[in-house]
């Protein structure tokens, strides 16, 4: 693939990235997200950002660790994940992780689910939701 790429959020690869998305909301894929700790996740150019981000949050959800953690919230800032699946079912599956989630994701989170309305609104329809697992005191929430 060209360098221009990995730059380019509407490549090709990009696009097919996007549309794998959804597939780790529906797919238990284990994958080893250990050796990206040594990455600059924060500057990769955003096609190879969304890939890690991508591996990241399968490795969250499959094997939950402090380390995996950690990995998802240094590569999730700035790629725009939320846009292109149900902002409330990709939270709630993170929320429901069985592992405290450490304040750097949690603030990572907040301020990507902030970054444009139709994230906002996600959330808003799953209010109750959100607002009954408050009371609840249920894990992440």
């Amino acid at each position: 693939t060209e360098t221009l790429d990995w730059s380019s959020r509407n490549s090709d690869i990009a696009n097919i990235l996007k549309s794998e998305v959804s597939t780790i909301l529906n797919v238990s894929i284990n994958y080893e997200c250990d050796k990206l700790q040594n990455l600059p996740l924060e500057n990769l150019p955003p096609v190879l950002k969304l890939s890690a981000t991508l591996i990241a949050f399968t490795s969250v959800f499959t094997r939950p660790s402090d380390q995996n953690v950690v990995i998802l919230a240094r590569c999730l800032e700035d790629t725009d994940i939320f846009k292109y699946i149900d902002t409330s079912v990709l939270l709630k599956k993170i929320l429901a992780v069985k592992l405290e989630l450490p304040s750097c994701l949690l603030e990572t989170l907040a301020n990507e689910l902030t970054r444009h309305l139709k994230m906002l609104t996600e959330i808003e329809k799953e209010i109750e939701h959100f607002g009954a697992k408050i009371q609840e005191s249920a894990g992440n929430y």
